[in-house]
């Protein structure tokens, strides 16, 4: 019997940490790694190392990502604007935007997790957290 192992992953921007999302056997892991990258690093840093940026796809997976978050950190995800898509070029159905998001304040084309809420963001901003 084969197994199915996949690995995503998403950066917080505060404190210096990564957020790897996997799932094997159904089962999915977030885990931390500490470093500085826009959302295109952190992109390339996952895809290079794991599978690619987290996608929040429901509410259990956005209340799981929020178990292993740091309360008040800015998070990367793998949304981004064209169409809102995940950075696996996937269509996103499930988007718990925060209040007035997204608003597009200077061409914000990446999403970021903050509080358990959405947020757009430019993509080539650089934050420390990630998960």
């Amino acid at each position: 019997m084969s197994r199915t192992y996949l690995q995503t992953c998403l950066l917080c921007m505060t404190r210096s940490v990564h957020v790897f999302k996997g799932s094997s056997g159904g089962q999915k892991q977030y885990f931390y790694i500490s470093t500085s990258k826009s959302w295109e690093d952190a992109q390339y840093h996952c895809r290079q190392h794991h599978t690619d940026l987290a996608m929040i796809e429901d509410e259990s997976e956005n209340t799981a990502v929020a178990s292993v978050l740091v309360p008040n950190q800015w998070t990367w995800i793998g949304l981004y604007r064209q169409a809102w898509r995940w950075s696996d070029g996937s269509d996103s159905q499930f988007k718990n935007w925060g209040s007035g998001e997204p608003n597009n304040y200077g061409n914000e084309h990446c999403a970021w997790e903050h509080g358990h809420k959405l947020n757009d963001a430019s993509c080539s901003l650089k934050h420390k957290n990630s998960v």
